[in-house]
């Protein structure tokens, strides 16, 4: 027969200490994992507030910038369209004015052949051709006069309004109050006109380069040509306009047909070319530019030049 063995005493002052080391560890351990786990989900929250903040951040940065881009976009096309309007309102005085000088017929009448192949070129309807040639022949129909004025704007700016009108007073009256409104000073005659030179300016369909631009004035026997790139400021629709020539004002119909003739096509216009610009701080540029607007809106202003430098 197999004896048990005898049972092991236990000393209970030990088993006392043992369990209070044992105790002491698990609080030891659980006050451990709960001040990690604190911190990491301090951390994690941290960082998810982060990273929930950061795409945050970066979206309304982006829809201010898009924002900001869209209203500038939208400013453009606005001016662009304008000038479009002033252009082809332009043309339909000009067309009126032709034919009471020289007879509607477009064979016989040269200019008249000319503007209306201008008019074409812009897009504008046979429909308001017909009837400014229609008005041109009405002998009641009064004469449109083109008138130039000139005022000084905010830091010695000059600029020089130009109008078709058939209302000379109404003309100057609607000029000096929109001079005097935007806070510029109505300049004598000829105190502004003196700094700048009177060029045509041809808005080309395609693209052409400085030699090919050349080639083609020598054809026509012009002597000084320009060539530049288009500019949104002034009216070009980067959709349409591709380059832009700059010649003397008498050589503007035989620059035309030497273009036509090259296979570009374009339209034309007079206007004063500054011989010198005049750089202003950036209130004055500010200022001149709203001045600048609200001379254009002007009903008989077809155009404005002015010599500010703009960068």
């Amino acid at each position: 027969s197999h004896r048990r063995a005898p049972p092991r005493t236990r000393c209970p002052a030990k088993m006392k200490w043992v369990q209070a080391a044992i105790s002491l560890s698990m609080v030891a351990s659980a006050a451990a994992f709960t001040t990690t786990s604190s911190s990491r989900w301090v951390t994690s929250r941290g960082a998810a507030t982060a990273e929930r903040r950061s795409p945050t951040t970066q979206r309304r940065s982006t829809i201010t910038a898009m924002g900001r881009k869209f209203e500038n976009n939208k400013m453009k096309m606005a001016k662009t369209a304008a000038a479009y309007n002033k252009k082809a309102s332009y043309i339909g005085k000009k067309i009126l004015q032709c034919v009471k000088e020289k007879g509607p017929d477009a064979d016989s009448n040269r200019q008249l052949g000319l503007l209306m192949k201008e008019a074409s070129k812009l897009g504008v309807t046979k429909d308001v051709v017909n009837r400014n040639i229609k008005a041109g022949s009405d002998p009641n129909t009064a004469d449109f006069k083109e008138l130039t004025y000139e005022a000084y704007g905010v830091g010695g700016v000059g600029f020089i309004i130009n109008c078709l009108s058939d209302n000379v007073n109404r003309a100057a009256a609607d000029v000096n109050a929109a001079i005097n409104k935007v806070g510029f000073s109505v300049a004598a005659s000829g105190s502004v006109l003196f700094n700048f030179e009177k060029k045509a300016r041809l808005c080309l369909t395609t693209e052409i380069d400085e030699d090919s631009m050349i080639e083609v004035a020598m054809e026509a026997d012009v002597d000084d040509c320009e060539l530049e790139a288009p500019n949104e400021d002034k009216g070009d629709d980067p959709e349409k306009v591709k380059s832009v020539v700059y010649v003397g004002a008498t050589e503007l119909g035989a620059m035309v047909a030497a273009l036509d003739e090259a296979g570009y096509e374009c339209t034309s216009s007079l206007v004063y070319v500054p011989m010198a610009t005049v750089e202003c701080s950036a209130e004055d540029l500010e200022l001149n530019l709203a001045g600048l607007d609200k001379l254009e809106e002007i009903g008989d202003c077809d155009t404005v030049d002015h010599n500010m430098l703009i960068v």
